[in-house]
């Protein structure tokens, strides 16, 4: 598989878990938060693959951009995602003693899923990806100077 479809296809799916997330959190669903998190992971795949290196399947976003190097203009758009890798961990299962934290407010989930929308948008124009041709490549996968 090209790099450019894979990163193309990361982005594909991120846009869909951030639609989802929207969705989940109209109606005040704990999980929204998650599947916001699961968009960020997606464009850092997707910015890590065009750089050559795997990023795995993991949620610390903090350790996946920092895996970016700093010339990257994106890099400080994908820095502010960083805070969503707990969402994927801490906020999804009970604590040793059974409790659940509660999932951010809906103003925190607006602005969070915001910043999840503009790294989204700046990596869509970057790789030139047409979001409504699924499995075409993105226009270019080489690294974001």
């Amino acid at each position: 598989m090209s790099v450019e479809i894979l990163i193309a296809n990361l982005l594909r799916v991120a846009r869909e878990d951030l639609d989802g997330s929207r969705l989940l959190s109209a109606r005040g669903n704990r999980n929204a938060i998650y599947l916001c998190e699961q968009a960020a992971e997606k464009i850092l795949l997707a910015v890590l693959s065009s750089e050559g290196k795997h990023g795995n399947i993991k949620h610390q976003l903090d350790e996946m951009v920092k895996l970016i190097p700093d010339e990257n203009p994106l890099k400080p758009m994908l820095q502010a995602m960083e805070d969503l890798g707990a969402f994927a961990t801490t906020y999804r299962y009970p604590s040793p003693a059974g409790k659940i934290k509660p999932p951010p407010s809906m103003i925190e989930f607006d602005e969070r899923s915001a910043r999840v929308e503009r790294a989204w948008n700046a990596a869509i124009d970057r790789f030139k990806v047409d979001i409504s041709k699924p499995n075409t490549p993105a226009g270019t996968g080489a690294p974001i100077r």
